[in-house]
């Protein structure tokens, strides 16, 4: 129940302060891009744009969240309530998969209208904003700026993004398999394509695998970081 209520004042307060407006231009931005592209390269644009929005969202958006409510002070006072640090960690993170869910599922609905299987689509929005939420609440903990998280965020997350270079066939490597993005893009692909049961299975449980790691980094990261910056 606490963690429904803190998903609504994370919604309100995103509302509030004009994410959803602020990413509705993002996606009319991006939709007029497309409507205006050779339609040979739609498909293959939309994809990597719809891989890159959810992560780029979820990463740097929750990073200024933390940073932000860490200026204020905001920790010292939240977490002498019944608030769990997991309910605090879930709460922006699917606050913040709610508004890539829904960016990224209209540009799709608008640029390929009922042409694309939505299951897999949906899957790898979901997947991707969890993961890489996560992977931001991580390093916000470990900057004291903005402009230092910027300045890190490159190389904390380069690694994740070496599969783009299988997807645009400039070098493949088997071990892209391990990592959740190949995965991802593996399921967006799958929203033009029919995918067999194994690639449904596969990608599903590699990207749990990593999302349950990424989890418990951040839960332990932040814990770690209340008990000596706030609480010390």
């Amino acid at each position: 129940m606490r963690l429904l209520e803190t998903f609504k004042m994370d919604v309100q307060f995103q509302l509030r302060h004009g994410f959803y407006y602020a990413y509705a231009l993002v996606t009319l931005f991006y939709i007029g891009l497309l409507l205006f592209i050779p339609e040979s390269f739609v498909q293959t644009a939309s994809i990597m744009i719809v891989f890159t929005d959810p992560s780029v969202l979820g990463f740097f958006f929750v990073g200024g969240l933390v940073l932000l409510e860490r200026d204020q002070s905001i920790f010292n006072t939240l977490f002498v309530t019944p608030l769990q640090v997991k309910e605090y960690i879930w709460s922006k993170v699917l606050s913040l998969t709610c508004l890539a869910t829904i960016t990224s599922t209209i540009l799709f609905m608008i640029i390929h209208q009922g042409t694309f299987y939505f299951v897999p689509f949906i899957l790898a929005v979901l997947l991707c904003s969890l993961f890489f939420t996560l992977l931001g609440i991580i390093l916000a903990v470990r900057v004291s700026t903005v402009n230092a998280f910027l300045y890190a965020s490159p190389i904390f997350v380069i690694i994740f993004y070496l599969p783009l270079l299988s997807f645009f066939g400039v070098y493949h490597s088997d071990l892209f398999y391990m990592l959740p993005t190949k995965s991802i893009l593996i399921l967006m692909e799958g929203a033009f394509t029919d995918l067999s049961l194994m690639n449904y299975v596969f990608p599903i449980l590699i990207c749990i695998f990593w999302i349950g790691i990424a989890y418990i980094w951040a839960f332990q990261s932040f814990y770690q970081f209340l008990k000596t910056k706030c609480f010390s």
